[in-house]
């Protein structure tokens, strides 16, 4: 593969190896701060902390480092793409390839992106875009994340797109006092403050946050993290929440990325304190005048006080005093966001599929595996080939009973599917002309 291709007024390189990605950390930092990047998921560390613990390197599936780095005629980099090439499967003759921003995990990448210069959005996504159609014959389709509002990146791929999809995250714009702060709340989270702060009072128990951001303080506290996140996920009465961090490989990566942003001063564990024990938890990321708040725990103990809703009080209050300007309540609409009267931050998502006839046979056929019935039956048959390892299995299917029988008929399908459209890839693409043409290929 050709890893530099000049496009108009920028030169598009694809760094392809992890050491590339490494000698990236000076140019991706600098970029990092002329954008006043204020997403953890856009930085340098967590590129590399994701890639050495979530990457696929199997039979059944395999990652492959497609970093597009654009620089303008003088080599100043004007973007960073993060791209990942996934196949499934790593050989044989049907295989599906696809470019995604890295980040393919579920939930713990919350936003995927290209990182830009201010000013240089569109000319990056059209930089990037043209390069990998250049290589078009390395992937099936292009999952575009992240993308701006219809005169930025979206308005440059919108025509290309299908299976369009928008996820929102949630700001909110700071004032210069707390007073001030509480002045445009709603009454309803007015009383459900003075309701907080009450009832521990009332028990005689008295609350305190703590802010934990030295390297080895975080790496501990996200032992109280992991432990409150899990209990929280467990609960069973209200909304049902995922552990995200269930996994062995899903703590090793948010440790390290949490150390590396660390020794930069940028993450951060805000914890609250009833008397001498840790209640509730969040991870929080500051960069410049923004702090994203990431995932959370509490202790189910003392869901009675409400103590996820006071902890977030506490955080914006001290956010106020130290002059942030603004706070990410993450992505997801529910009420624990709503509340706080944030603006509505709207990305949008789509998939750019080949022109290629076989590519787009291969794209749906994928999508048609990823319904949910089809799914739970993949998940028995194929999990290797479908699924990732950071993947948590739905609730309940570590105890689904072994059906043989279903199994072997899915099997049979699923081979008889892959060699249908294998010959089919063929046909399309004008490898075989004929209908004799197509049985030698079958049978030889």
């Amino acid at each position: 593969m050709v890893d530099q291709v000049s496009i108009a007024a920028v030169r598009v390189h694809i760094a392809t190896t992890f050491d590339e990605l490494l000698a990236l950390r000076s140019e991706w930092l600098a970029l990092e701060t002329a954008s006043s990047v204020a997403l953890p998921f856009q930085t340098w560390e967590w590129a590399v902390a994701w890639w050495r613990h979530f990457r696929e390197d199997r039979i059944s599936v395999r990652d492959r480092l497609r970093v597009c780095v654009v620089r303008d005629t003088s080599g100043r980099v004007l973007g960073i793409a993060p791209l990942v090439l996934t196949e499934r499967p790593a050989v044989g003759p049907v295989r599906l390839r696809y470019l995604q921003f890295m980040g393919a995990d579920p939930n713990i990448t919350e936003i995927r992106s290209m990182l830009w210069l201010p000013g240089h959005e569109r000319q990056c996504y059209e930089g990037v875009r043209e390069c990998v159609a250049t290589h078009a014959g390395e992937w099936d389709w292009i999952a575009w994340d992240g993308l701006g509002s219809q005169v930025g990146s979206a308005g440059t791929l919108s025509a290309n797109l299908s299976s369009v999809e928008e996820k929102s995250a949630f700001v909110l714009e700071l004032r210069p006092t707390w007073d001030s702060q509480k002045t445009d709340l709603r009454r309803n989270i007015k009383q459900s403050l003075r309701k907080c702060y009450n009832s521990l009072r009332r028990d005689g128990l008295a609350s305190s946050l703590e802010i934990v951001d030295r390297p080895m303080a975080v790496a501990d506290a996200l032992n109280d993290f992991f432990r409150l996140h899990g209990e929280r996920a467990r609960l069973k009465s209200g909304p049902p929440h995922l552990d995200v961090f269930e996994s062995p490989q899903a703590r090793t990566f948010l440790t390290e990325a949490c150390l590396r942003l660390a020794q930069r001063g940028v993450a951060r564990v805000f914890r609250l304190r009833v008397g001498d024990q840790v209640v509730a938890t969040r991870i929080g990321f500051e960069m410049g005048q923004a702090l994203y708040l990431y995932y959370s725990g509490w202790d189910p103990a003392f869901g009675k006080y409400s103590v996820m809703t006071t902890l977030v009080a506490e955080v914006i209050q001290d956010a106020i005093d130290r002059g942030v300007h603004s706070v990410n309540l993450s992505t997801g609409k529910d009420v624990s966001k709503m509340r706080w009267g944030p603006d509505e931050v709207s990305y949008i998502r789509g998939v750019e599929l080949s022109s290629r006839l076989a590519a787009r046979a291969r794209y749906f056929g994928y999508q048609a595996v990823s319904w949910p019935r089809a799914r739970n039956l993949a998940r028995l048959v194929m999990p290797g080939l479908l699924f990732r390892r950071s993947q948590t299995p739905p609730a309940g299917s570590r105890r689904t009973p072994s059906l043989p029988l279903m199994k072997l008929h899915a099997v049979t399908a699923v081979i008889g599917a892959t060699v249908a459209l294998d010959l089919l890839d063929s046909v399309l693409d004008g490898k075989v002309l004929s209908l004799s043409g197509l049985f030698a290929q079958f049978l030889g």
